[in-house]
């Protein structure tokens, strides 16, 4: 597999995929190339962690140890050798002294634990008693047992993660320096960033300002007095767990020499041991689990002091955000025929309600549409949620109606169909895609759906249909008419897959649309005649997304 990969969706906020084979300092394409305030790739630093409850400054669960990464690997171990209180969130170890969903008592003084997390693959280790294991332990022999968990997609984290806006559901805020107490008393200098997550949370990352070496540029200081490390980080609870401040102190830069770090589970298995599975997972959901409780953050996104500033000091990316605002605003002032608002980067909706009909009509453009080598498209979907609530699946488990927009080998044009999404194909499920199938229905033919037609510039030579909305040769667009009780406004999520069969998605988000009555449309001021692709969008709104971004 290849390098620089992030994972699929909101994931890739913060994540490499599961699949990539590491990072590197100058990933083609990364918004931070070359950006002397990524993380270093290898690194260590012991870490201490202190949770607090929503509206309280009280410390409910404190934890300490030493972290080690090798993400040009995607590679990353952490020790603990001090945790108490209690811990609310996702993805955590085996615990002994579970209280309830996502949350565990720790009551750990003395023994040290371990975590290695390898591309997909994360591993929890406890030692023998009495083994004397201290903080990076390589001795294997001292393990008393193990247990893994398959992550799929999910790797580790990318050390650009907090700079860029890369990843859906996510934006970024450079906040510029400030001078902050570092371990107690020590005055230091940070740049900040503040990271949006799927939750509409955000963390907020202080990078070292001042390394010592900054001013005096000696040649021959040690390579880390040269480096912005990572200094404190506040981590929200995305509404699974508490809020957290994190600070790292006494760092190190590892190299291969530090590998056995990394390969404990390797030697362990070397001399007979065995990493068990407990859950039996076989891929799991990708993203959170759906719960009935949202725990609220004391880091929620504020609409009064947020605001989208991606600074990454990349000396080879330049930000071209402004400049797109700018004629975004010029090409919607040039027509008032109608309104184009995107859903995502990738994906843009036109909508108009006919009244007399009450039939939605809908025209979708999912942008970057690339053939594969076999030249088919990935697959695409538009999904109808039944309430606000942005989740793949309802509460109840049951079925979510879609569109699904699938290209088959050696067919001209993709086909769109009617289908229900059923909850455990968010568990990668074969059972779960073999059900999709299997319901599809022709759009076409599907009850409640009209006037479908499918656009394809990439797979031939020229436009087929002209219309208001014209795409690039990259963007596939598909018009629909929908059936609806009512005109209020309608909850929709979109998905673009990875290949043409049913699997992983690259991107996904959910969005809200109140469409005007098509015929508001007539008295347009434009010169151009009023056709049916003339619809206005208003009210388009991304929301949190159903995957984790979980900064471990």
């Amino acid at each position: 597999g290849g390098k620089c990969i992030l994972a699929p969706g909101a994931i890739g906020a913060a994540h490499q995929a599961g699949f990539s084979k590491g990072y590197s300092k100058t990933c083609p394409g990364a918004h931070a190339e070359g950006s002397p305030y990524m993380w270093p790739l290898k690194w260590a630093a012991d870490y201490e962690n202190h949770a607090m409850a929503y509206g309280s400054d009280d410390v409910v669960y404190n934890s300490r140890g030493r972290t080690f990464y090798s993400l040009d690997r995607n590679w990353k171990r952490s020790d603990t050798n001090y945790a108490l209180g209690t811990l609310r969130t996702i993805g955590q170890g085996p615990c002994m002294d579970s209280i309830g969903t996502n949350s565990c008592l720790y009551n750990q003084t003395s023994e040290v634990t371990t975590m290695i997390h390898r591309e997909n693959m994360m591993y929890f280790i406890d030692y023998k008693e009495d083994s004397d294991a201290v903080l990076g332990e390589t001795d294997a022999s001292k393990i008393a047992n193990c247990s893994k968990l398959n992550l799929a997609v999910v790797g580790n984290i990318r050390p650009d993660w907090f700079l860029d806006s890369r990843g859906d559901d996510t934006d970024v805020q450079y906040l510029g320096d400030q001078h902050v107490f570092y371990d107690t008393k020590l005055p230091k200098l940070v740049k900040q960033w503040r990271k949006k997550d799927f939750a509409s949370q955000y963390f907020v990352m202080s990078m070292r300002g001042n390394p010592p070496n900054y001013l005096a540029k000696d040649p021959d200081a040690p390579e880390i007095d040269d480096i912005h490390l990572p200094l404190i980080l506040n981590i929200p609870g995305e509404g699974f767990g508490d809020d957290s401040i994190q600070v790292y102190r006494n760092h190190a830069l590892l190299d291969e020499d530090d590998d056995d770090l990394f390969l404990l589970i390797e030697n362990f298995e070397a001399l007979g041991g065995v990493c068990v599975d407990p859950s039996d997972f076989e891929g799991g959901a990708v993203g959170p689990p759906s719960t009935d409780e949202h725990i609220p953050s004391n880091l929620e996104v504020d609409p009064l002091s947020w605001v989208s500033n991606e600074v990454t000091f990349s000396p080879v990316w330049v930000n071209t955000k402004e400049v797109s605002s700018t004629m975004d605003k010029e090409v919607e002032t040039s027509t008032s025929a109608k309104t184009v608002v995107e859903a995502s980067e990738r994906v843009t909706v036109q909508a108009c309600l006919d009244e007399a009909s009450m039939m939605i009509d809908y025209s979708i453009h999912y942008r970057d549409m690339i053939p594969a080598g076999d030249g088919t498209l990935p697959w695409v979907a538009l999904g109808f949620r039944p309430t606000d609530r942005c989740a793949m699946n309802p509460l109840d488990g049951g079925p979510t109606p879609i569109v699904l927009v699938q290209h088959a080998a050696g067919d001209a044009s993709p086909m769109a169909y009617s289908t229900d999404l059923v909850a455990a194909a968010k568990g990668m499920s074969e059972d779960a895609f073999a059900q999709i199938y299997m319901a599809a229905v022709p759009l076409d033919e599907a009850e409640g759906f009209s006037d479908v037609s499918i656009e394809a510039p990439m797979l031939t030579t020229s436009l087929q249909i002209a219309r208001s909305f014209v795409p690039d040769d990259d963007t596939l667009s598909v018009h629909f008419k929908h059936s609806v009780e009512d005109s209020s406004i309608q909850h929709l999520m979109f998905a673009i897959g990875m290949t043409n069969q049913l699997g992983f998605h690259t991107t996904r988000g959910c969005f809200e649309v109140k469409p005007l009555p098509c015929s508001s449309n007539t008295g347009s001021s434009s010169s151009a005649p009023s056709t049916e692709s003339e619809k206005t969008v208003i009210e388009i709104e991304l929301e949190g997304g159903s995957e984790a971004a979980t900064i471990e």
